[in-house]
């Protein structure tokens, strides 16, 4: 076969091949596909953080108001452990377990002294293992003085 005819072949079988569009979209989507995924579970992961932080910061001050009006005066004093179990009722969305409250009164709970509630929470990312991201410590903090 003389080189003119290859050449000739060729120069047609390219002209088709650049022509032809079936199974663009497909490579198209593969390449963007990932992405988006990635981006897209990414958005809710931040989203997913930005929520625990806002809850654990208005719990943490229902638990520090909750100590606060009852102090060593009130008809009913609270104790630690009953803030702790009024903050984890308020908690609403953490996992069983996943939350660890701190209640202190500097030095005791009668009224003029404050009392702290702290609330600490370690979020794992969603992609967090596929992208080598650790899990990261939250931690909120409200004081308030004692009624």
């Amino acid at each position: 076969m003389p080189a003119c005819a290859i050449l000739a072949a060729l120069s047609s079988f390219w002209r088709r091949f650049r022509g032809d569009r079936r199974g663009s979209l497909g490579i198209e989507l593969g390449f963007a596909l990932p992405v988006l995924m990635v981006l897209s579970v990414g958005v809710i992961d931040v989203s997913r953080l930005v929520w625990f932080s806002a809850t654990m910061t208005n719990v943490a001050s229902e638990g520090a108001r909750f100590a606060a009006v009852r102090g060593a005066e009130a008809q009913v004093p609270a104790t630690a452990q009953n803030v702790i179990d009024f903050v984890l009722d308020q908690a609403v969305g953490f996992p069983p377990g996943a939350l660890d409250v701190q209640v202190t009164w500097a030095p005791d709970n009668t009224p003029g002294n404050p009392v702290t509630v702290l609330l600490t929470h370690d979020y794992n990312f969603l992609i967090g293992p596929f992208i080598g991201l650790d899990p990261i410590e939250l931690e909120e903090a409200s004081s308030m003085v004692v009624l």
